[in-house]
């Protein structure tokens, strides 16, 4: 369970790294996320703060589960 939870939280990520980098380059001349620049470098950084307490909480209760 704590490997599947924390493969998704990597493939999210590294989705939108991508959606971040295609949108601040000019790799792709007509794409639809050139126009919101500013609202997927916000997310970018909100998905990114909230991975660690999400990591945290998964190596957490994966720890806890033999001991006391």
């Amino acid at each position: 369970m704590k490997t599947i939870a924390l493969i998704t939280v990597g493939l999210i990520w590294i989705s939108s790294l991508i959606i971040l980098i295609i949108s601040l380059t000019d790799i792709y001349p007509e794409n639809n996320f050139k126009e919101h620049r500013l609202i997927i470098g916000i997310a970018f950084i909100t998905i990114t703060g909230l991975l660690k307490p999400i990591y945290k909480s998964v190596t957490k209760k994966d720890s806890n589960v033999g001991g006391n």
